[in-house]
């Protein structure tokens, strides 16, 4: 499913998961505190919500939009109706280990929020009538977010995943 979003774009490191095992879905709600681990929480939450869409290869999912908006949420709505049209799913869980910077503005309050991550999809594939889809890239692969702030709450806007092997 990576696969799908891959080099598609618009615009406080905590332990991995443990493979197979989803992350906790994080709030929506807006949190104070460190800007840094709220938008890791965003980042990861827009992640967990696609992969729990792309295993009915839900296009509609209103979970996206909690965490993603603009080209980010184009993109990966977009990457679930193509799969919806092609009968795939996906099953598994993909890994993340993202780091985030955390940019301010002349005030010093955060505006926006640079992720860099290098994602694991070895576990997470995709199947058609209940097989495995033939010849799926797999492995490690570089992806770059940018967040902002809507309404004190972080979403991702822009989403660029590369090919397998980027990082």
């Amino acid at each position: 499913m990576l696969a799908v979003v891959t080099g598609c774009s618009s615009g406080v490191p905590a332990p991995r998961h443990s493979p197979g095992t989803p992350p906790p879905v994080p709030s929506s709600a807006p949190v104070s505190g460190n800007p840094q681990a709220q938008a890791r929480l965003a980042y990861l939450g827009m992640w967990q919500a696609f992969v729990a869409a792309s295993r009915t290869a839900d296009y509609q999912s209103g979970s996206l939009a909690r965490y993603a908006a603009g080209g980010a949420l184009s993109v990966l709505t977009h990457g679930l109706y193509q799969n919806y049209q092609d009968g795939i799913v996906t099953r598994g869980q993909p890994d993340f280990d993202p780091a985030v910077t955390i940019v301010t503005g002349s005030g010093g309050s955060p505006v926006q929020a640079d992720v860099s991550d290098c994602a694991d999809s070895s576990r997470w594939l995709d199947y058609k009538a209940g097989k495995p889809v033939a010849g799926q890239p797999q492995g490690r692969r570089r992806i770059m977010a940018q967040l902002e702030l809507f309404d004190g709450v972080w979403k991702v806007t822009y989403l660029n995943v590369g090919k397998e092997g980027t990082c």
